[in-house]
């Protein structure tokens, strides 16, 4: 077959790469302008405009002739075709580079069409008869090239800036190029390069066409002048354009300003949660979304809330009310997302926030109202028939580069009037264009949502628009989709192929926007879409599946937490966890007491490195279904319900925990009694049975045992049974990982140094802990042992600035349990200034506390303090708070000192 080339000049080869020889430029360009239009007549009087313009010679008609007869010489007779009084080059479109170039765009493959383009149009070739066209075929690769750039934006601001810079100086009054090179120079740290460019395009603009530059660019500009530097808070970044929601956000603002709650309610899919966002993100101050789309328990409202602000949970408090206590002297927005899904928990975490806490306001998205005290309701409605037709508009340009607006204006005002004006609605069909023009999207059976109503009222538009939605897929797809819906939260392809056994659908089903894409890459799906799926059929067999995988997943997560990546593992545990909760749902329901328990156990530690406690409601759920003769089980799940309420001071419950057949002759469960008892001495002669019995089958967790005791043991004055040990472990983690328990081990033997009275020791082991990088959110000392650190090396301003802020850390997250590790350092900086009434009375409450930090008191300093306070009397929150008006009283004097010399 001859191919054509247009691209970067006008020439024809054959298949095997021969030039052929076409004749005269004039040839070339008849040739030209027969292979724009492959396949179509072209009149004659059509073809002789184009190729000579305005000056044609007096026997045009027979010259035509002949520049026809020469090209059928070079590329066969056959090739051009005459059909009456016009001419047609009977060559497929994928013979013409054009055409090919052409039909990239139109499949979306923006990447592709880019790479056919070798070069400008008909260069070469003077044919002021053809300009349009090839002005037109310029504008088409400057939007694949906008196309492109837009994801290299996102990849490599850098290098994007770098073309950009390029393109705007050829093309000047391009505003899209423009608007892209500022976002690129945004991101690449270059905010003032970036205004700079805008003033620039508008100088280009006024001076050649006498305009203003438009609403991209003006944007653009406004969003760079109100960046700020990162602040405190999670809402994700870079918002796309809120199309007709003005007065929506004016009514949120308001709302805000007078009330503590304000809750923005309407159907699914009409636009709550970007509304939510936008509002959230203009407020200035800090912002947190806490979103409840991946929870079904309400139990689990402070869970997530906890999860987003870094709260844990202290001894003598819920974890509702260890949120609030971090709260309650904050300023900041709780955008509280898709609080349908759990009403009852999600009211009463509200009611809460808003009663202990004067200075945070609180933005729900619901689709009824939360009926809590002071709240105020904002109804979000239908886009207004203008702004849901742009909204069609705007995501069918980015969908179809070749979607014209004017042609399809009245089909698709149309179509957003069938479809209710619901956002997520018209963002489906408009999905569609490459595929289906608005005409026949309207034209389809069950496409107006009046024939699929059915339901409460407010779910019978989205159930309408994604019951079409689904209606448009295969057999095959809908299966996969189906499928898809037991995951809960983002998934890697490799998931989605274990799960539907066929990754090929899962890229169709992202094409047809029924499965969204995330940074990763990673895939998920809307929860209104996820919802509807599931509804269509049982999911058993994805949902064991699904199991399955999470296995697989969590084991690879416990080898990684378990040695020299553990950070890597935290990381990837953290984006496991909402799919490892329905897993582990999945395998209770169904009785699968083994998948459940392979489910948790190779992470189980996470509950006491990372206080990642809903492992322990999961303990106690596994014990509610093991049987009674499964006593090596049992007592392993018992012991971390033990660690559980032990970190909640809760030994009651553990009581009753194991009240209806009492704790289980074994070892572990003798071990995990004492445990949460705070039984040193008992836990001395119960740790070696009990590691015995798992030093066989699992040595990492035997020997996690013997680490995590430690404290208490040196409550008892066990400090050879602890140096002995730990200094075999303190190796192995050392060469072996994981750091957190490196950082344990070293912490341990510090402070079993100290309480020997071996100062020496104690801070080599303090100082080689504070070197170690740990995971975000680990447990760990490391700010105290820093402030010890200074404090030795004389820079007591840096000590007592280390030792505050670990203060407000706790006092911030409600980790007032760690009170008595702050009282160790201040305890020791106080004696050694001679403070001998604060150093005493902080040394009374330390003897007060558990036995570990009664050890303390006893053996650490109490030859430098003197006498006791006679009523020590603190509570942990009342202990940091003395311990913070100390050392802020000591920072006072040091500065006034520093500012006399």
């Amino acid at each position: 077959m001859v191919r054509i080339r247009l691209l970067g000049g006008v020439a024809a080869e054959t298949d095997d790469g021969d030039p052929i020889d076409v004749g005269t430029a004039r040839t070339r360009t008849l040739l030209a302008a027969l292979a724009l239009s492959p396949g179509v007549p072209v009149p004659v009087a059509r073809l002789i405009e184009q190729v000579w313009a305005d000056a044609p010679p007096r026997t045009v008609a027979k010259t035509l002739q002949w520049h026809v007869a020469r090209l059928r010489a070079a590329l066969g007779h056959a090739a051009i075709g005459r059909a009456g009084a016009a001419y047609r080059l009977d060559l497929p479109a994928e013979a013409v580079d054009v055409g090919r170039f052409r039909a990239h765009l139109r499949d979306g493959d923006a990447e592709a069409a880019l790479a056919e383009w070798t070069g400008d149009p008909l260069a070469g070739v003077d044919a002021p008869g053809l300009a349009t066209a090839v002005h037109g075929l310029v504008e088409e690769w400057l939007g694949a090239l906008e196309s492109a750039l837009e994801h290299q934006v996102d990849r490599d601001p850098h290098r994007a800036a770098a073309t950009l810079t390029g393109l705007v100086a050829r093309h000047p009054l391009r505003e899209g190029l423009w608007a892209l090179l500022m976002t690129a120079l945004t991101r690449s740290g270059r905010r003032a390069d970036a205004l700079a460019t805008y003033q620039r395009a508008r100088r280009h603009l006024v001076a050649e066409l006498g305009i203003e530059p438009g609403p991209r660019l003006r944007e653009e500009e406004a969003r760079i002048l109100r960046e700020e530097e990162p602040r405190e808070g999670n809402l994700p970044p870079r918002l796309s354009p809120l199309i007709g929601r003005d007065d929506a956000l004016a009514a949120v603002a308001g709302a805000l300003a007078g009330s503590p709650v304000v809750t923005l309610v309407g159907p699914g899919g009409i636009g709550k949660t970007r509304l939510a966002l936008a509002a959230a993100s203009r407020t200035g101050g800090a912002a947190w979304l806490l979103d409840l789309s991946e929870i079904t328990d309400a139990a689990d409202v402070p869970r997530v809330a906890a999860g987003a602000l870094g709260v844990a949970q202290r001894p003598g408090r819920g974890l509702t009310e260890s949120v609030v206590a971090a709260l309650a002297s904050r300023t900041a927005l709780l955008v509280v997302d898709n609080c349908e899904h759990v009403p009852d928990g999600a009211a009463g975490f509200v009611q809460a926030v808003a009663r202990g806490c004067p200075h945070v306001r609180v933005l729900a998205t619901s689709r009824e109202r939360l009926a809590v005290d002071g709240e105020q309701v904002v109804a979000v409605g239908p886009l207004a028939p203008e702004a849901a037709a742009e909204l069609f508009h705007t995501r069918a340009s980015a969908t179809d580069l070749g979607y014209d607006r004017l042609a399809h204006a009245a089909d698709v005002a149309d179509l957003c009037r069938h479809l209710d004006g619901i956002p997520l609605a018209i963002e489906l069909a408009a999905a569609r264009v490459r595929s289906h023009r608005p005409r026949d999207l309207l034209a389809r059976p069950g496409a107006a949502t009046g024939e699929r109503r059915t339901g409460a009222p407010r779910h019978r538009s989205l159930r309408a628009a994604l019951a079409w939605s689904h209606d448009l897929l295969t057999d095959a797809e809908r299966v996969a989709l189906r499928d898809l819906s037991v995951f809960r939260g983002p998934f890697p392809l490799a998931a989605a192929a274990a799960v539907t056994g066929d990754d090929a659908l899962l890229g169709t089903l992202v094409e047809r926007s029924m499965v969204s894409t995330v940074p990763g890459p990673r895939f998920r799906l809307l929860e209104p879409i996820r919802r509807f799926a599931a509804a269509q059929g049982p999911t058993g067999e994805a949902a064991g599946r699904h199991a399955r995988w999470c296995l697989v997943e969590v084991a690879e997560i416990g080898v990684l937490l378990r040695g020299t990546r553990e950070e890597e593992g935290v990381a990837r545990l953290r984006e496991l966890w909402p799919n490892l909760r329905a897993a582990f749902g999945w395998a209770c329901a169904t009785g699968d007491v083994a998948a459940a328990d392979a489910l948790v156990r190779p992470v189980v530690t996470e509950l006491t490195l990372r206080a990642a406690q809903e492992i322990g409601d999961w303990a106690e759920r596994l014990l509610a279904l093991l049987p009674p003769d499964q006593a090596d089980r049992r007592a392993f799940w018992l012991l971390w319900a033990a660690e559980r309420l032990t970190q909640t001071a809760d030994p009651a419950a553990f009581a009753a925990l194991t009240a209806p057949d009492h704790p289980p002759d074994h070892p572990l469960a003798r071990y995990a009694a004492a445990y949460v008892r705070g039984d040193g001495q008992a836990l001395a002669q119960l740790l070696p049975p009990a590691v015995a019995g798992l030093r066989e089958r699992e040595p990492y967790l035997a020997a996690f045992l013997r680490l995590n005791a430690a404290g208490t043991l040196l409550g008892v004055g066990r400090f050879a049974q602890v140096d002995e040990a730990v200094t075999v472990l303190a190796a192995r983690y050392r060469a072996e990982g994981p750091p957190t328990l490196h950082h344990w081990a070293l912490q341990t033997l510090a402070y079993s140094a100290a309480f020997q009275r071996r100062p020496g020791d104690a801070e080599r082991f303090f100082d080689e802990a504070a070197t170690i990088d740990l995971p975000e959110g680990s447990l760990s000392a490391g700010k105290a042992v820093q402030a010890r650190t200074a404090f030795r090396r004389g820079d007591r301003p840096r000590a007592y600035r280390l030792l505050r802020d670990y203060i407000d850390e706790l006092v911030a997250t409600d980790n007032v349990v760690a009170a008595s590790v702050v009282c160790i350092e201040f305890v020791t900086m106080t004696a050694a200034l001679g403070l001998r009434e604060e150093a005493g009375r902080m040394l009374a409450y330390l003897e007060s506390r558990n036995e570990f930090g009664a050890m303390a008191a006893r053996l650490l300093v109490p030859y430098a303090v003197g006498g006791r306070a006679a009523d020590p009397g603190l509570t942990d929150r009342q202990a940091l708070d003395y311990m913070g008006a100390v050392l802020d009283r000591l920072t006072t004097g040091q500065e006034r000192r520093s500012a006399g010399r």
